[in-house]
């Protein structure tokens, strides 16, 4: 009857009168806060869950969904997409607080407006000798598929280029206007790609 059921505040689950008893005794009952704490951090295995209150795994797995938590396949996941937003790249990270939705496949590489895109890292480098010595920035073509590269620049900004545009394995340009445009015949058109975040499509929110 409706009348003889309890309910666990703790627990947050209803049992008859007689289940409810045995349950205000269990280990469960007792540790159901560190329980739920725990099974709320998605990188907390069963196990380890289960060798801290000193039950079996197979117990915290049935607790787990009697709490209305993910299975453990789905919770570790969760917990691997939440470390590779930890650990994404610079990019990725500006791309996010511009407002464009990410999606971490690596720590260099994501979805970004359904877009396989990738960060690389360009360099200075010196080209010629004595008074004919420049130096210019060096790019190297990623390997791999993507549709977009992002190299970071050593001043922090980001040189953008679809896939289209690296038709090359390395290459050099001046990041400045300059008389001078590079050893690459075209490497001065660059420069209209740097911070060119228009390309990646329309962000879902203005920032």
């Amino acid at each position: 009857m409706p009348n003889s059921m309890r309910y666990c505040q703790t627990c947050r689950l209803q049992f008859d009168k007689r289940g409810f008893w045995r349950h205000a005794l269990s280990v469960f009952h007792r540790k159901a806060k560190l329980i739920r704490a725990m099974l709320e951090r998605n990188c907390i295995t069963h196990a380890e869950i289960a060798r801290r209150i000193g039950v079996t795994r197979e117990r915290v797995r049935q607790l787990a969904l009697q709490m209305g938590f993910a299975d453990g396949r789905s919770r570790h996941a969760i917990c691997r997409m939440e470390r590779r937003k930890k650990e994404m790249a610079e990019f990725f990270v500006e791309a996010q607080k511009r407002g464009f939705p990410v999606e971490p496949l690596g720590r260099k590489s994501a979805y970004i407006n359904g877009k396989i895109c990738v960060q690389r890292q360009a360099c200075w480098h010196d080209i010629g000798k004595g008074k004919y010595k420049y130096t210019y920035l060096s790019i190297y073509r990623p390997t791999g598929r993507f549709d977009f590269c992002a190299w970071k620049l050593p001043d922090g900004r980001f040189l953008i280029l679809p896939e289209e545009l690296v038709g090359f394995t390395q290459t050099t340009f001046n990041p400045k206007e300059s008389g001078r445009q590079g050893t690459d015949s075209s490497s001065h058109y660059y420069r209209e790609y740097i911070e060119r975040w228009s390309l990646l499509g329309r962000p879902r929110r203005a920032k």
